[in-house]
This record gives C-alpha cells, structure tokens and sequence, in this order.
C-alpha cells in the first residue's frame, strides 16, 4: 500500500515556476496511485491562478495573505497571529501523515513544519522530504543557507535540483543531499499558430532576476531587428522601475512589460526565443518549457541548473553572468539567423524528454521507497 503524501508550498495559486512544480508533483504521484494533499501555507499575495490538475486535495494553512494592499506588509502582531494559526493548522494537518511522506518545496515552509519539533515529527513516523529550488551559490550569498542549516540538517533527505549543487552542500557537512530535477509536466503539442518576431522572458520583476539586464541587451540590438518585439511576462516590485528603465532607453516602441501570464505555454508557443538574465538560479523550469516549446534561449550561466537544461551551441546560447554586451551579441547572433533558431528549436524539444512527467516520477517513487524503508 502506498503511503499518503502531503506537499508543503509556500503558495500553490501563484504564477511562479515553484507553484507550477509542486502541482505537477502532486499530479503525477497522484496518478501513480498516492493519496495526495497540496497545502499553501497562505494565498499569494501577487497575481493569482487556479492551476489545480487533477487526482490531489488542496488547501491553505492560513487564509490570509502576508501582504493585503499590494507590498505592505501586515503590521508585526498580526503577521506573528497568522504564523501561529499556520503552524497549528499544520499541526492538525501532519498528524494524518504517521507512516506517511510529507514533502516541503521551499525553505519557508519547511520553517513551519519544523516549529512542530523535529524530535516529534521523527517519532510520529513522519518523514520528510526538503527541497531547495535555488543554487548552492544562491544560498551561500544569501541568508537562505543559515536556513537551510538550522531546518534541512536532520531531515531524511534534502533534495536540490542538480548534483552538483548536492555536492556542495556536502563538503558543508549536510549528509543527506541528493539531486531530483523538476518535472516538466507541460505537453507543448497540437499548436498551429504562427510564431512571431518574439523574444520574451517569464519572470517576476524583482531584483535577483536582473531584467534591467535583459532590457539593456535588448537596447543594444533592437534597431538591427525593426521587426522583432521584447515581451516580459510577470509581475513583482520592480514594475514601476522597470518601465522606467524602458523608456530611458528609448526602446518603448519594441519592448513591454506585458504582466503576468497563466498562460505560459501560449506565450512560448508563439514566440521565437526566451531569455533567462537571473543573478541566482536553481534548475530554471521557465527554459525547460521554453525549449519543450521549441524556442531556444539565451541566459546567464548563472548556476549548474542553466547548464544542465541548455547545451550551448545546440539549443541556445550560454552567456557569462553579468557580461550585458556579451548577452548582447548572443541575441544579436540568434536573432540574425532563422535556421539556427529553428534547428536550436528542433533540439530543445528533443533535450526535454528527460524532464518528462514519467521519467522524474520513477525516480521520486524509488526515493519515497528508500526513505520509508
């Protein structure tokens, strides 16, 4: 008898690439026969989506979310009301999960399950499954790896997204690393329509993403392409500084900040290459889907994950970080050449096999059996 699986979001109705993952996750051990439950620990505060599949419960922790009017936050007592009503949801939620797998997709969540006392989870006969969707690199740059410290150390297994990134955390003494791609569970088939002159990026707008990069790049080679359009899918804090850097750079007439998107597939489908300008990364899912759709990208070798998904020269161009010229001329080159894009675009398709639905969910049922054993 499979066991019951619980899967711990920070958010599950927002349009970013975790949210679309962990549904994925739940869809596909769902169709493997587990009894699957997805929780948010609460709603989104930014744009939202219903992205519900099939075969799985969902469901918040708290119903209200971190941040009511736009970015504000909620003052510090209530924010701290909402955190205990959080964890005591959960509290009652775990306690159907004894011999049973519970899976925490982010380091926030994982926060909330450990104030339930890690001593009382392991003798619940509860094990835990953590992920980290960013780079080794992104942690140790940030507070995320004093996080991760304090809340993966003593769980079953920490999952990161590519084996290097699992060795790395290894010579930091974490000794229960191990890699587990994202299943990539969009089916990009049976489209007809026309691709236009597009290059697009799918990302939140807010700092670590870079997109003033990408604009500046775009800057460089827009008046060599008069027919070729920018469009940046997404939303977040950076909007307003965003459109101001577009019309500072006098490339209003070919580059839009187009706001988010539920309907990632239709905007790749449509669109002739992708660009990816993050300072951190994890295993980017936008790319995989991006070249699952046939449109090669160009992106900052930011992290093992980007190298992993695009083999540079066959299904897009991989550039230095930070290097704006050097992104630069990778666009310009693509750009210039039609046939190169359709054979990246043949091959991207080809690569993405590997992150098939199928394949990803064998390895997470070979893990799940290893752990419980």
């Amino acid at each position: 008898m499979k066991p019951p699986v619980l899967i711990l979001c920070n958010h599950i109705d927002g349009l970013g690439g975790v949210e679309r993952v962990a549904h994925g996750l739940a869809a596909g051990l769902a169709q493997r026969g587990y009894e699957v439950a997805l929780r948010g620990i609460r709603p989104t505060s930014g744009p939202s989506a219903e992205m519900t599949l099939s075969g799985y419960s969902t469901g918040f922790l708290s119903d209200r979310p971190e941040r009511p009017e736009g970015y504000k936050p909620h003052p510090a007592f209530i924010r701290r009301s909402m955190r205990r009503e959080a964890v005591d949801n959960l509290r009652k939620t775990v306690a159907d999960y004894r011999g049973g797998i519970v899976v925490c997709m982010q380091v926030y969540a994982m926060e909330h399950l450990t104030e339930l006392g890690m001593d009382d989870l392991i003798a619940g006969d509860i094990r835990i499954i953590g992920q980290y969707h960013w780079s080794y690199e992104g942690a140790n740059s940030t507070t995320d790896f004093n996080r991760l410290s304090r809340t993966y150390r003593r769980i079953d297994k920490f999952l990161l997204l590519t084996e290097a990134d699992a060795e790395a955390f290894r010579r930091r003494n974490f000794n229960n690393t191990g890699s587990m791609p994202n299943p990539l569970w969009m089916r990009a088939t049976g489209t007809v329509q026309p691709r236009q002159q597009r290059v697009v990026a799918l990302s939140r707008y807010d700092e670590v993403k870079q997109l003033d990069h990408a604009l500046r790049a775009w800057a460089q080679v827009s008046a060599e392409f008069p027919d070729w359009r920018f469009e940046l899918y997404g939303d977040g804090p950076q909007r307003d500084e965003l459109q101001v850097l577009i019309e500072q750079l006098g490339i209003a007439d070919s580059a839009a900040l187009m706001g988010p998107t539920d309907d990632v597939a239709g905007v790749l489908l449509g669109s002739r290459l992708s660009v990816l300008s993050s300072l951190f990364e994890g295993l980017p899912m936008v790319l995989a889907e991006s070249l699952a759709c046939g449109v090669p990208a160009v992106a900052y070798n930011c992290a093992p994950g980007v190298a992993e998904i695009v083999t540079h020269g066959v299904d897009g161009r991989l550039v230095h970080p930070n290097r704006i010229s050097d992104f630069a001329a990778a666009l310009r080159e693509v750009m210039g050449d039609e046939a190169l894009i359709d054979r990246m675009g043949a091959a991207g398709r080809r690569s993405m096999a590997r992150y098939s639905l199928d394949r990803v969910m064998d390895r997470w049922e070979d893990l799940i059996a290893r752990t419980l054993r």
